[in-house]
């Protein structure tokens, strides 16, 4: 358990996105390793990279790379979140929390086709916001390496391949 007196003030990282942008990532709130390094999925032991790589088949190493791989494939990742109260990077401590405005960024960014919510929380913060545009919105497992039921890329690859591929 956490000592609520231990809850920190987050706020979500820029959104990475690309005029060719035509699938957006969202998370619920980047993790603090991800703050820290100012890249989503940013920890070291996520998956979220090494997966784009692999079904890319294109280099992850550096932030530069990474950009590269959502530019190249039209990918735009943001948070549901925009800002929070939280124990370190535990989604399920989240207090205070103020929603992102998504149909503002969906309607300045028309060529986003789809949402892929990258975990159960970001979909149902996805819900609870003032997402109302007519665009599919899909689930995939979250690619922590906390996730024990995906804890490799090979398992996560194939879903994610699918969620993209699914238009």
């Amino acid at each position: 358990m956490y000592d609520t007196t231990s809850l920190q003030q987050f706020t979500a990282l820029e959104p990475i996105v690309f005029e060719n942008s035509t699938v957006l990532f969202l998370v619920s709130m980047p993790s603090v390793k991800s703050e820290e390094h100012k890249m989503y999925f940013g920890d070291p032991a996520n998956h979220f990279w090494p997966v784009l790589g692999a079904i890319y088949n294109m280099p992850y190493a550096s932030d530069e790379e990474k950009l590269a791989i959502c530019q190249t494939h039209g990918i735009a990742i943001w948070s549901v979140v925009k800002s929070c109260l939280r124990h370190m990077s535990r989604e399920d401590t989240m207090r205070d929390i103020v929603l992102n405005d998504i149909n503002g960024f969906l309607q300045a960014h028309p060529s986003i086709q789809k949402i892929i919510c990258v975990s159960h929380g970001a979909q149902r913060l996805l819900n609870e916001s003032n997402f109302m545009e007519n665009i599919p919105v899909e689930y995939v497992p979250s690619p922590s390496g906390a996730d024990l039921d995906y804890e490799s890329v090979d398992r996560l690859a194939p879903r994610y391949k699918e969620a993209l591929e699914n238009e």
